[in-house]
């Protein structure tokens, strides 16, 4: 018999649209419930207490300027932005992205977890901005002061396509470009702003982990269909993430894109909490009938409601290691 094959090589097959032994999983969940189970289950508790197959690195994130915050019930609301006048955003100063620390984090997970999948995240010039600039203006901003935002934006995406640049030459599995460009309803923006305003700077670093032969997963929350060619044909994404299965339709996604942009996500994170163990079973098993044939499905959830309890979790989890390929 054969040796059974690695978290690594599992998500690894998946990606390139191959079939492995099971579909490869993570999860993620309100910070405060996932907290706890640290405490309980110890340091990267989904690796080494449910089995997750990949970790997302998030040592990548430099010390950007950013706003004044206040922390309640788990969530931070920003009370001073870090600039009121688009004259002072010219002399933000930028981060050095070859500082020592920013890579800590992931020097340590590469270390540690050698034979998982290693995604490093990126926070897009969206994110970064939003740490600087209440987000209802930041889309006055865009019509107000265009060449000043494009000049912040060009600024940051310098940053971190020289710390894409950095992690690329590490062994890693993929790079994971992040913004939130959609509600439930439909983009936040047109695509034309988005076009103009956020893929050039997301190219810049994309760009960069194509150079070194490194795949690209992209992250938006929401109903983000009325962009899947742009991600997949203009920034050349492999894997989108979370695709919400109640904002779009799965099994047309799969349809239209399988073979060219596969799914990182497709757990009906806001109702899991209330799901009884068998419903939960029964969704993960809907999702590998709609998604996971061909391979391109690395089951996730976003963020779980604080009430989810570790019943709901171990019923994932069993669920996630029955859809098998062989």
């Amino acid at each position: 018999m054969g040796r059974s094959i690695t978290s690594r090589e599992r998500v690894e097959r998946t990606i390139h649209f191959a079939e492995p032994d099971r579909v490869p999983f993570n999860f993620w969940m309100d910070r405060r419930r996932m907290a706890e189970l640290e405490t309980k289950y110890g340091a990267e508790f989904r690796v080494r207490h449910y089995g997750a197959d990949l970790i997302e690195s998030y040592g990548s994130m430099p010390p950007f300027p950013h706003a004044e915050y206040v922390v309640r019930e788990g969530t931070a609301w920003m009370v001073r932005e870090a600039f009121d006048d688009w004259r002072e955003a010219k002399n933000l100063p930028m981060p050095d992205p070859l500082q020592p620390s920013i890579y800590e984090m992931l020097n340590d997970h590469l270390r540690n977890f050698p034979h998982h999948a290693i995604i490093v995240n990126s926070p897009g010039v969206l994110t970064i901005l939003e740490m600087m600039r209440r987000q209802e203006n930041i889309y006055v901003d865009m019509l107000s002061y265009p060449e000043e935002v494009k000049d912040l934006f060009e600024r940051i995406s310098s940053v971190m396509a020289i710390i894409a640049e950095q992690v690329c030459q590490r062994d890693i599995t993929a790079l994971y470009i992040q913004d939130d460009i959609a509600y439930n309803n439909g983009l936040i923006v047109s695509i034309e702003t988005i076009r103009e305003f956020l893929l050039p700077y997301w190219k810049k670093v994309a760009d960069v982990a194509h150079a070194y032969g490194k795949p690209v997963f992209f992250h938006s929350d929401g109903k983000v269909d009325a962009v899947y060619d742009l991600l997949y044909k203009d920034l050349g994404v492999c894997m989108l993430n979370p695709l919400q299965p109640e904002l779009q339709n799965i099994a047309q996604f799969k349809e239209e894109y399988n073979g060219k942009m596969g799914l990182y996500g497709g757990i009906a994170t806001a109702r899991f909490h209330t799901m009884a163990p068998d419903e939960i079973r029964r969704h993960v098993f809907d999702l590998f009938e709609q998604a996971g044939r061909g391979g391109g499905l690395i089951m996730s959830s976003h963020d779980i409601d604080y009430a989810v309890t570790e019943e709901q979790i171990n019923a994932y989890v069993e669920a996630v290691k029955a859809c098998r390929y062989v």
